[in-house]
């Protein structure tokens, strides 16, 4: 077929082969995987261009939409992990308001900085991964452009393109998409109910070769496991063992304050990395980089080689939130946001409540039962306006996924909206058909 023909829907090409609509939308999905087709939700499914090398396609970001739905369309993304909007308008308001009639500020935040960023910018840096549990100081501190921008330094300053990556069979699908378009090979190591086994990530170390390893030990995205003091002096063990450079993702670190960074325990080995796009706000674009003081010379020539640096307006605005407690006030009103929203699922979906079998997150990870399959009901959900993400979103390698979807609490515009969809997706889950297995 030529680049952009447009394939038929789901239900027609079901009829026309004489399948069930489960298995199609299975078979284009595998095809999206591949890189050979792409859709767009209200537009299609079209055929790819040669330009796009099949196994790139769109990194595993199928089934998680960013854009926000159009006005008055009656579709409810609950697909993407986004922050509660509430507090934080005011904030930026008044801190916007507050600069403005500075300009000895916005003239210095309007310039080139340094490449890891001001000393005062490191400096709130340093306190806002001090809250996290990394005792770190302000030179060992990198300040980025959001926390993709601190994986993709990370990355590209200790790994090479041919490098093995490995990180957990179920992740985050934007690292995913970066350490390919790196040229970095992705090998998934088995997880828990408490994230990366240690056992499987030694079995994966001792392959030989430099080794990389990748993961989030605080609400792990997808599953939201979080580990356990002894797993992670585990991790860390295997990590000296071998000589493997660790990179820590503590982005939703601060739903489960009080746990030890893997940092802290292997401090020479590790790179930590977070944001404030999940405890703030995404648009700020502001990260940082808690480096081994070998590492930190090294990845500050890659940030000045990728983005130069990260927004100094937005880092100013960050840090002063951290210096003056508004970052804290922030985060706290949304650890209440998700609080509440997290008991609306539970009302609804029949969940467990936090802080017992199940931890407090953006998101829940819900086990689809009964025979059914997780693309199924991702795509029967979509049907009804509701957009959840299924494991398949989430998979690294070429094993069977589990049948799971993602189900993001904190997407929804406000609670109303939330509850709306939740019950939506709870008709769904009630009434979505049992598809045949594949001989």
């Amino acid at each position: 077929m030529a680049p952009g023909t447009r394939l038929p829907t789901h239900r027609d090409l079901a009829i026309r082969v004489g399948c069930t609509i489960g298995t199609i939308t299975r078979a284009y999905a595998e095809a999206t995987r591949r890189g050979l087709v792409d859709g767009t939700v209200g537009r299609g499914t079209f055929v790819r261009g040669p330009e796009v090398k099949p196994g790139l396609g769109s990194g595993g970001l199928t089934g998680i939409d960013h854009d926000r739905p159009a006005p008055g369309s009656n579709v409810i993304n609950l697909s993407v992990n986004r922050p509660a909007m509430g507090p934080q308008v005011e904030a930026l308001q008044t801190a916007l308001t507050e600069i403005a009639v500075r300009g000895d500020i916005l003239s210095t935040t309007m310039g080139y900085q340094f490449p890891a960023g001001s000393p005062a910018h490191r400096a709130a840096g340093a306190q806002w991964l001090r809250l996290a549990g990394l005792e770190t100081t302000p030179d060992r501190v990198i300040v980025t452009a959001g926390c993709q921008n601190a994986q993709t330094v990370a990355l590209m300053t200790v790994a090479r393109p041919g490098d093995v990556l490995l990180t957990e069979a179920l992740a985050y699908p934007g690292l995913t998409s970066l350490a390919r378009r790196l040229g970095l090979t992705l090998e998934p190591v088995a997880i828990d109910d408490e994230g990366m086994r240690p056992d499987a990530l030694e079995a994966a170390c001792r392959g030989g070769g430099r080794r990389f390893v990748y993961l989030t030990p605080t609400i792990q995205n997808p599953t939201t496991a979080v580990m356990s003091e002894e797993r992670r002096r585990a991790i860390a063990a295997v990590a000296e063992r071998y000589d493997a450079i660790l990179i820590e993702d503590d982005v939703h670190g601060f739903l489960a304050a009080g746990k030890t960074p893997i940092a802290m325990l292997a401090p020479e080995r590790t790179i930590f990395v977070t944001s404030v796009s999940k405890a703030l706000m995404p648009g700020l674009r502001v990260g940082f980089m808690g480096l081994p003081q070998r590492l930190v010379a090294a990845a500050t020539e890659t940030m000045r080689a990728t983005t130069l640096m990260a927004p100094p307006l937005m880092a100013e605005i960050v840090g002063r939130w951290i210096n003056d407690g508004t970052a804290q006030r922030l985060t706290r009103w949304q650890l209440g946001e998700i609080a509440t929203r997290n008991e609306i699922a539970e009302r609804i979906l029949g969940l467990p409540s936090t802080g017992g079998a199940r931890n407090r997150s953006f998101h829940v990870w819900l086990p689809v039962e009964d025979g059914r399959r997780a693309n199924d009901v991702a795509d029967a959900a979509r049907n009804e306006g509701v957009h959840v993400a299924p494991a398949s979103a989430f998979q690294v390698g070429r094993g069977a996924a589990p049948e799971a979807v993602r189900v993001s609490l904190s997407a929804a515009a406000d609670t109303a909206e939330l509850t709306d969809g939740l019950n939506r997706l709870a008709q769904v889950l009630r009434f979505c058909p049992v598809e045949p297995a594949l001989i």
